[in-house]
């Protein structure tokens, strides 16, 4: 007899604050006769509940059988999950008999809909939540993403301001799961059905498998709070039959959560299936989201609406790819019935589907490119989604200010009470490095409260004794150490970027016609600049390029055989750099200036290149050396993918120096480009993560930090100075820069140091940071 799974049904009551607990244990007899075995649940948690639950069963012969054990907690055992506090007990169990163990973890919540009242409550607390989808899917390892990418997706999705959404059409790993459990996102699970698909039938068995599986797989995780039977299948003739059909059956096999659809037809449909859907979920793209929203209120006035798809269009990939998202939320905003949204998409993604808008083969949706680097739009949409409205400063002199946070009001989106937030401002140099911060601990605050000011004090000393620093970079910090929203005050210009290649050459495939000639630069960042430009011209530098994320530009619409003088321009709010490295460049008619660089990802045993693909784009080649700059022997791969290429067969730990061209579909080689360095990483411990500073207040401490690429968690040691004995924590966040810790001696000062975990293990520790009992 074999342990097959459990189910795990929490119940909650809120007037008493207890809850009951149902754990189902699923038993497989393997052998001719029946068997009776002995066995226990073991519920426990992080809170110190502990509560053993014995069973026997009897199983027939080479059948199946289930056994069900109940426990109930008191007010003082019960933590509730929420999703900035998303706690986890665990359910662990063991056959006596065998010594065979089975464990999941699950959650404390309840999740009511109010249609009467337009509400959506997550514990008793009405919620206005936003969020995005997410498209599984990466351009260096497809759709099997690996551990340290889906931390890194959801990670970016909580700053992003994420508490709900339809992540995905498709079911979400087992991995993706846990941590979105343990890190707060709630979802809608979905099985693959979408469109007008013949599928949409109540006579077809696929789907009904699909809905079993799904649920059986996923049943403790409390992230999932429903599930949907379908997506966007109203006009298949077939559908309301379908769902009235797979809704019923969702109720039987989970009768705990929210069965749903989501539909696209109902603001034109009387009789869509959305009404069968105990949710409104809906899908709307334009610029009159809201307006589709009241057309299907009028229809459904007893349903509360969740848009589990908005959007405008496919923008852009590169960095500089921007939306109007206060536009579009607006739109939204305001609708008591309205409840909340998931922008399509968090992500670009690879695709052949029709319309698809780059040449890369990415479909550029998303807040983030296909490599995950964030543009502009992101920017937008984290403020658009943060729980305040706003966070501005007033008063700023070089050592003091007044942050005013303005919260959201009843019905905006999102909307939903602030616990356990806190202020954290760091102040920098001008060259980017840490000098000192400080944080506060802020108030409950809700929707509707008013303005809150909050004065913050810093030295005004720079690291090298100056009187003003670079910048103070103010961040709104969640109990789970994202920064959701933030803000930054610049003393001093930023330094000048460093230029890796100008060159200038031709656009055109087959022609130089006037005024097709461009230069193309490329630039390391400046350390505390916004953004970045391209002053340029025929013997000075008259004209100039707009401002950009990207770490190129280009300068369109030149002369040929003409040389310019061109130089890059770093830019903040308190100016401009001086111009880095001026220099000439001649634009040639026999040159393609190389394709732009936009990612390199090291693998196991190889690397990964993503690039700018153009149209008439038909062959990439890497050439590549272990020597800097020596390419007379250097091997050459290529390969005819779009937007990436792998380079494969090297040795994991050994720096490789590359450079990159394109041929055109006339056989025409553009120039190389500037020279990257990688070093492919399979099996290699990470770098030990840079801590840019701790802040030290009383028996508080805040941790901050650069997160390491690929990292799946951190581990932070602390320990009273002149003392042996470290205490340890494990850190399972990616790619968060902040950690906070309590508890500690106020009079004493304290050692800090910082691990990186990866699939390989754990790096080497950070340099000792010290800090005093003080500020």
């Amino acid at each position: 007899v074999r342990i097959v799974r459990q189910h795990i049904t929490p119940t909650v009551d809120l007037a008493k604050r207890t809850a009951a607990v149902g754990v189902r244990v699923f038993l497989q007899n393997h052998a001719s006769t029946a068997r009776t075995v002995r066995g226990e649940v073991q519920l426990s948690a992080p809170n110190g509940y502990r509560k053993t639950l014995p069973f026997t069963a009897t199983v027939p012969p080479n059948q199946r059988g289930d056994v069900v054990v109940n426990a109930k907690l008191t007010k003082q055992q019960v933590h509730l999950w929420h999703f900035d506090d998303p706690f986890l007990y665990t359910a662990q169990v063991r056959l006596t008999t065998t010594g065979q163990t089975a464990s999941d973890r699950f959650g404390l919540r309840k999740i009511e809909v109010d249609n009467q009242n337009y509400a959506f409550k997550l514990n008793g607390e009405s919620i206005r939540p936003m969020g995005f989808n997410l498209v599984p899917d990466d351009r260096t390892t497809g759709n099997t993403l690996p551990l340290w990418r889906i931390k890194e997706d959801i990670d970016k999705l909580k700053e992003l301001g994420t508490n709900l959404a339809r992540l995905s059409h498709l079911p979400l790993t087992t991995e993706a799961l846990d941590y979105l459990d343990e890190r707060g996102i709630l979802t809608f699970a979905e099985v693959p059905l979408w469109g007008f698909d013949q599928l949409a039938d109540q006579g077809q068995p696929l789907p009904k498998d699909w809905l079993e599986r799904l649920i059986t797989r996923d049943f403790n995780h409390p992230c999932v709070i429903g599930w949907s039977v379908g997506n966007e299948i109203g006009d298949y003739p077939g559908a309301l039959a379908y769902v009235e059909s797979a809704v019923g059956r969702v109720r039987q096999l989970d009768p705990s959560r929210l069965a749903v659809m989501v539909s696209h037809t109902a603001a034109r449909n009387d009789r869509d299936p959305l009404q069968l859907s105990d949710v409104g979920l809906i899908n709307s793209y334009g610029k009159g989201i809201g307006q589709t929203a009241d057309k299907i209120h009028q229809q459904y006035p007893n349903k509360v609406l969740f848009y589990t798809e908005y959007g405008a269009t496919q923008f852009a990939e590169n960095l500089d790819g921007d939306l109007d998202a206060q536009a579009l939320l607006d739109s939204m905003r305001g609708r008591p019935y309205l409840v909340g949204g998931s922008l399509w998409t968090f992500n670009d993604y690879r695709s052949n589907y029709f319309g698809t808008k780059e040449y890369s083969q990415n479909r550029p949706w998303g807040l983030v490119d296909a490599f995950r680097q964030p543009k502009r739009a992101y920017y937008r949409f984290r403020r658009e989604a943060a729980p305040v409205r706003a966070l501005a400063v007033t008063g700023a002199s070089a050592d003091r200010a007044t942050v005013v946070l303005t919260p959201r009001g009843p019905l905006d989106l999102p909307a939903y009470t602030l616990t356990g937030y806190r202020l954290v401002w760091k102040v920098l140099d001008r060259d980017g490095r840490f000098v000192r911060g400080g944080f506060t601990n802020l108030p409950v605050i809700k929707p509707g409260d008013a303005v809150l000011q909050q004065p913050i004090q810093w030295s005004s000393a720079g690291a090298s004794g100056n009187a003003q620093p670079g910048t103070v970079q103010i961040a709104l910090v969640t109990p789970l150490n994202y920064a959701v929203y933030d803000t930054t005050l610049c003393f001093s210009k930023p330094p000048p970027p460093t230029v890796w290649s100008v060159m200038g050459g031709r656009t055109d495939q087959n022609g130089t016609r006037p005024k097709s000639g461009v230069i193309r630069v490329t630039f390391s960042p400046s350390p505390t600049a916004t953004a970045h430009k391209v002053r340029y011209g025929v013997g000075e530098l008259t004209n100039e390029t707009p401002l950009t994320l990207n770490p190129y530009a280009d300068v369109p619409e030149l002369s040929f055989d003409t040389t310019y003088q061109v130089a890059v321009v770093a830019v903040n709010p308190a100016g401009e750099s001086e111009p880095a490295n001026g220099q000439s460049v001649r634009v040639e008619r026999d040159v393609y200036p190389a394709p732009v660089v936009q990612y390199v990802e090291p693998a196991d045993g190889a690397f990964f290149v993503g690039y700018a693909t153009q149209l008439d784009d038909y062959l990439f080649q890497v050439r590549y050396t272990q020597k800097p700059g020596d390419y007379a022997t250097a091997p050459i791969r290529q390969a005819t993918t779009k937007g990436v290429m792998a380079v494969r067969g090297l040795t994991n730990g050994q720096p490789y120096y590359f450079q990159l061209r394109r041929m055109k579909d006339n056989n025409y080689p553009s120039a190389w480009s500037e020279e990257r360095t990688v070093t492919p990483d399979g099996g290699q411990l990470p770098p030990a993560p840079r801590v840019q500073g701790i802040i030290r207040q009383g028996g508080e401490a805040e941790l901050c930090f650069i997160p390491v690429p690929k990292a799946t968690g951190y581990v932070v040691e602390y320990r009273p100075t002149a003392t042996t004995d470290w205490s340890h924590i494990r850190v399972n966040t990616a790619q968060s820069g902040f950690f906070h810790l309590t508890g500690l001696d106020q009079n004493k000062p304290y050692q800090f140091r910082l691990a990186t975990l990866n699939a390989a293990g754990q790096s080497a520790y950070s340099p000792l940071v010290s800090v005093g009992s003080g500020q």
